[in-house]
């Protein structure tokens, strides 16, 4: 890793206990910016480790842990570590298990968070409590112009939710909820509701 501005580990079946010994490279490492460990295995027990590192790393700006078997757990952990991190500028965590508990951790933390620009949060198994505290948390913040809700289960009501934030939400520039279950109901709330230069994707 000594060196690396880049690094990509994807698929090499990295067990939790790998991602682990990882995480501790990575607290010491100054030169690494973007770590890609989609579809590997490292579960709550590997995001958790790799979120204790990110609370000291200072040079990492893309994180990538796509098909990692990542529940609410993990994502509450990486969420605690966001609230102190203020270099990561990408974190994708597309086809996991976050639920509406992960969603609504990470929620939170896109409140303060002033780094994060670009959050996927696809195939997710989010519902509308999700879909409602990420509405919550887009209202106030200021940094994010990227969001990936596709393949979840939103519907109506949490696209009415997410209505309601695009009317105040001035930093936003793509929206994808793209294969949920919204009906004509919450795609009338969201089409009404985006602003021009916000791509919104239904």
């Amino acid at each position: 890793m000594a060196g690396k501005t880049e690094l990509d580990l994807r698929g090499e079946k990295i067990s939790p206990a790998q991602a682990s010994a990882l995480a501790k490279a990575l607290k010491a490492n100054r030169t690494l910016t973007a770590l890609d460990l989609g579809e590997n295995s490292i579960g709550d027990a590997g995001a958790s480790a790799v979120a204790e590192a990110l609370k000291v790393n200072r040079t990492l700006t893309v994180l990538k842990l796509w098909s990692n078997r990542i529940c609410d757990a993990g994502a509450s952990a990486l969420a605690e570590a966001l609230k102190v991190n203020r270099t990561l500028t990408v974190l994708y965590l597309y086809n996991n298990s976050i639920g509406d508990a992960g969603a609504s951790a990470l929620a939170e933390v896109l409140k303060v968070n002033r780094t994060l620009t670009w959050l996927s949060l696809g195939n997710n198994s989010i519902g509308d409590a999700g879909a409602n505290a990420l509405a919550e948390a887009l209202k106030v913040n200021s940094t994010l112009t990227e969001l990936d809700l596709s393949d979840n289960s939103i519907d109506d009501a949490g696209a009415s939710a997410l209505a309601e934030a695009l009317k105040v939400n001035r930093t936003l520039t793509m929206l994808n909820l793209e294969r949920n279950s919204i009906g004509d109901a919450g795609k009338q709330a969201l089409g009404s509701s985006v602003r021009s230069g916000c791509e919104l994707l239904v």
